[in-house]
């Protein structure tokens, strides 16, 4: 019974044998090249050229195998695509009929040129008046809604032929992107590229690929995950699709993207997951209109850091790990890129790193469009305090305007001093509420121009190295012709502080400004240069009686509670604040002799009425 079996299996391994010696012999293989570059070019336009060797063969499939080959697409005058070896395996019996139907493709170093259509001239609003600007922006609109209508009316994937590959690989290759219009370049090389079961009936597509971009450093790419593309519907499903890039930052950065792809509509629904680090994310984006981006994003991180920034691309990676180049804040705004903006964003963080500062639970929403750029909502928790504040920044004509409200509930004022590597000049907690708007052409002009009331309370607030209360008492000594025995505390403990703030001008106007010490209450007003830290405060102090009780030289009499104790204070935040601040008793000496001359006016003149009455 074996005998029998191995027979026939004897003689069909010696026909395999034999077609795959003879048949390469009989066939004419430049007569196949030539058939194959005629469908090419019949099914997709493209001009195929051979100058290398060519080779057929048989086993396991039918395989055509070129070396420097070029390909030229329709409409191009310079060769599109160039590759050092291409191997093509089909099936035998279509191509005899003049059809391809693919069974795997392999490429080494391919060199493709992709040149973008020249786009059409940018627009310069920053030439138009603002009548002009606003018919832009309809203008803009309604082409941006007839465009979304008639997407998909043009089939992008109209493959000629039924795509079936079953081996896609492409290693040692790079793709040249030329801009049309400057003639800049940008490469990416695909150091391996893999892809089976290549097909457009929405079966599961493996891929695998490790891709370079070039740089310093470079960029390196590995990505795994499966998708499906339906030729019908024209959607591509990215059923899974892992990256690990290394080089944008100094950590490995993880992603992992899921969703689809309407090509003919051109919109991308994504939900994402980023490990970058200590920063963790996931969340969902979605990207309609490729020519005039509208993104809606919804994303809840971890960690917001400045290191995020390389998902952006290599360039700003780059300026996130290098310091910034200083401006002197006279340039324009960027209006027009701010109204090329169209996006919604909902964004929820545990920690967000703002420079020194660190807000945690942030919970923003914001929505910009035509040059406004909206934070209905920004909400956490900054140095123990409770952030809520809204803002609108309106780029739409030429003078941009800025308008802000909110409020700062519980703000740990040393641990805000902390954040800013300053002096602790001052403990305890603050509130802040303010509204502001300002407008302007450039940042220091909107800067300078933001104006409006903000209200400031604290709670068991303390000033570092300086006592006013000594301060005090050394003047009240002086006038008592009389010397302080006590050792006095270096700091001073208010027990109310508060000030009614005015913005204006890159100045803080302090009017009034009033503090409470247990013994003392001071009145005052000042201003801050916000720029500069200057600053400058004059205050009237009323002194109680009961200032004795810190030293027998600090009598406060009758006379001298009547009196409103003048204290000047001058300076810079940055310095020592034991300099700050000053008693003028030489305004005190006058004001007594003052009020001591009235008193004898006073009492000569009752004397004097007393005697005329009688």
């Amino acid at each position: 019974m074996s005998r029998i079996i191995l027979i026939p299996l004897a003689l069909l391994l010696l026909l395999v044998v034999a077609a795959a010696v003879l048949i390469p012999l009989l066939l004419d293989v430049e007569k196949v090249l030539e058939i194959a570059a005629a469908q090419l070019q019949q099914k997709t336009g493209a001009t195929l050229t051979v100058q290398g060797e060519t080779s057929l063969s048989l086993f396991p499939v039918l395989g055509v195998s070129l070396s420097e080959a070029a390909l030229t697409m329709p409409g191009e005058q310079e060769t599109s695509l160039q590759v050092r070896a291409l191997s093509i395996g089909v099936q035998m019996m279509p191509l005899l009929s003049g059809s391809i139907e693919i069974d795997s493709i392999r490429l080494d170093g391919l060199e493709a040129k992709i040149v973008s259509p020249p786009q059409p001239p940018g627009v310069d609003t920053s030439k138009m008046n603002d009548q002009e600007l606003d018919a832009f922006y309809a203008e803009r609109r309604r082409a941006l809604a007839q465009g979304s209508e008639s997407a998909g009316a043009e089939a992008v994937l109209a493959v000629p032929m039924a795509l079936n590959v079953q081996q896609l690989m492409i290693t040692d290759s790079r793709v040249e992107m030329v801009a049309a219009d400057t003639g800049e370049s940008s490469f990416l090389e695909l150091v391996r590229l893999e892809a089976s079961g290549l097909n457009l009936d929405e079966e599961s597509i493996p891929l695998a690929a490790q891709l370079r971009i070039p740089g310093e450093p470079p960029l390196e790419i590995q990505m795994n995950g499966n998708i499906k593309i339906n030729q019908q519907t024209q959607i591509m499903t990215v059923e899974t699709l892992t990256a690990q890039v290394a080089g944008a930052t100094t950590e490995k950065i993880d992603a992992t993207v899921s969703g689809t792809v309407d090509l003919s509509r051109q919109v991308a629904d994504l939900q994402l997951r980023i490990d970058l680090g200590p920063t963790r994310g996931n969340g969902s984006l979605r990207y309609a209109g490729f020519e005039s981006p509208q993104i809606d994003t919804v994303l809840q991180l971890n960690l917001l850091d400045p290191a995020l920034l390389a998902l952006a691309g290599p360039e700003a990676a780059t300026a996130a790990q290098t310091e910034a180049a200083p401006t002197s804040g006279d340039e324009p705004l960027p209006l027009d890129a701010i109204r090329n903006i169209d996006t919604r964003a909902a964004l929820s963080v545990e920690q967000a790193v703002f420079d020194a500062h660190t807000v945690s639970d942030v919970e923003i929403r914001l929505r910009a469009v035509d040059g406004v750029i909206a934070i209905n909502t920004f909400t956490g928790n900054l140095h123990g305090g409770e952030l809520d504040l809204t803002a609108t920044f309106n780029g739409k004509h030429n003078t941009a305007s800025l308008v802000t409200a909110g409020t700062l509930a519980g703000l740990d004022i040393a641990n805000a001093l902390a954040a800013m590597e300053s002096e602790p000049l001052f403990t305890g907690g603050a509130s802040l509420d303010w509204k502001l708007d300002g407008k302007g052409r450039t940042s220091n002009e909107l800067l300078t121009a933001l104006s409006g009331p903000i209200n400031l309370s604290t709670a068991q607030p303390m000033l570092k190295g300086m006592s006013v209360e000594h301060m005090l008492c050394q003047a009240v000594a002086l006038v008592n012709q009389e010397a302080l025995s006590t050792t006095f505390p270096t700091d001073t403990r208010f027990t109310a502080l508060g000030a009614a703030l005015k913005l204006g001008d890159g100045k803080v106007n302090l009017s009034p400004l009033n503090a409470d010490l247990a013994q003392v209450r001071l009145t005052g007003t000042g201003v801050l240069d916000l720029f500069s830290g200057d600053f400058k405060t004059t205050f009237k102090a009323k002194l109680s009686p009961e200032l004795e009780e810190l030293d027998k030289a600090c009598r406060v009499s009758k006379r001298l509670v009547a009196i409103d104790w003048p204290v000047k204070c001058k300076g810079n935040t940055s310095e020592d604040p034991a300099k700050w601040c000053g008693v003028d008793t030489q305004e005190i000496i006058e004001d007594l002799a003052k009020n001591e001359a009235q008193r004898t006016i006073e009492k000569e003149a009752g004397k004097l009425l007393d005697k005329f009455f009688k």
